[in-house]
């Protein structure tokens, strides 16, 4: 059964798009400005039709991390003024389903397709086979419209939710941010956790990210800003990705912030953190104070990074 995370039943003829949208970012975007042109022009909702689990977590066991999992995204797509997010529940027997049994059952149908809206590399159904062309074809016969868009390349490179990931497991936050059309975050909930930063004088709050599918960018230190309880101001501070290797020999990896000007308690409540520039390697010191002395400089460092976006 498809799952509306956005918008309710559909009350009128619609143009669909059909992706996993990992990202909503740039070359997601301009899919979503075609569509709302259509919807504009045809009297027409919008529906952006997903996939759920991510379609090679179900093909090869793989466990996706991703850029913006269902909660995440469905927002993003309300933010672009689309009405329906649809979730396909994705199976291997989906994955079987051929190309024209989908248009008909889950396009035409269902979904109620005047204008189709696809991306330049669009292939879906059995062993891929769907295509333009079908499409077109099929269009012709069930009354309605395939407009394939382009693809959008930044510096020579076109956009695309993999890419993105590759980015940020290298740590290019500002790279990836540039083609998600805004920049990466997390959100997550303060948890305690063993207290050093307090003790050394630098205060942080440790974030739990939540959902676990998440991307978390490479380990190491963050210039960042973060907004507490949705409440929408923006505090600056700074992040490490990591398993504190000067103190602990071992351990998993932990998201610390410290915020430069916050005093409060931050515990059980939410935090957003958006990445603006990565700093450095996290790295082991030979003692507390020489962590200090470097924790002194990353502060100097990302209170110019910031100050040069504010």
């Amino acid at each position: 059964m498809v799952d509306f995370r956005l918008g309710g039943p559909i009350k009128n003829n619609t143009v669909v798009t059909i992706g996993s949208f990992d990202g909503v970012h740039l070359g997601h975007q301009s899919i979503l400005n075609v569509m709302q042109a259509e919807a504009q022009a045809w009297g027409l909702e919008t529906l952006v039709a997903s996939f759920d689990p991510h379609p090679r977590e179900v093909l090869t066991s793989e466990c996706k991390l991703l850029l913006s999992p269902v909660e995440e995204r469905s927002k993003l797509l309300a933010e672009q003024r689309i009405h329906h997010h649809a979730l396909i529940p994705f199976s291997v027997e989906l994955s079987q389903t051929e190309p024209e049994d989908f248009v008909k059952s889950i396009l035409v149908d269902l979904f109620r397709v005047k204008r189709l809206i696809v991306g330049y590399d669009h292939r879906f159904g059995r062993n891929r086979r769907g295509d333009v062309s079908l499409l077109q074809s099929m269009g012709q016969e069930l009354d309605f419209k395939v407009i394939e868009c382009d693809e959008v390349v930044i510096d020579s490179e076109t956009i695309s939710s993999s890419g993105i990931r590759t980015l940020l497991s290298v740590g290019s936050v500002s790279s990836a941010s540039a083609q998600l059309g805004r920049r990466y975050s997390v959100t997550g909930t303060v948890v305690r956790g063993a207290g050093r930063g307090k003790g050394i004088g630098i205060p942080t709050a440790n974030i739990e990210v939540h959902p676990s599918n998440k991307l978390i960018p490479k380990n190491g230190v963050y210039a960042v800003r973060a907004e507490i309880d949705s409440n929408g101001e923006m505090l600056g501070g700074m992040m490490n990705i990591g398993s504190r290797p000067t103190f602990e020999r071992s351990g998993p990896v932990r998201l610390e912030v410290n915020l430069f000007d916050f005093g409060g308690d931050l515990y059980d409540r939410e935090v957003r953190v958006e990445f603006v520039e990565r700093v450095r390697d996290e790295r082991k010191f030979g003692s507390a104070s020489d962590l200090i002395e470097q924790l002194n400089a990353d502060r100097v460092r990302c209170n110019g990074l910031l100050s040069a976006i504010s």
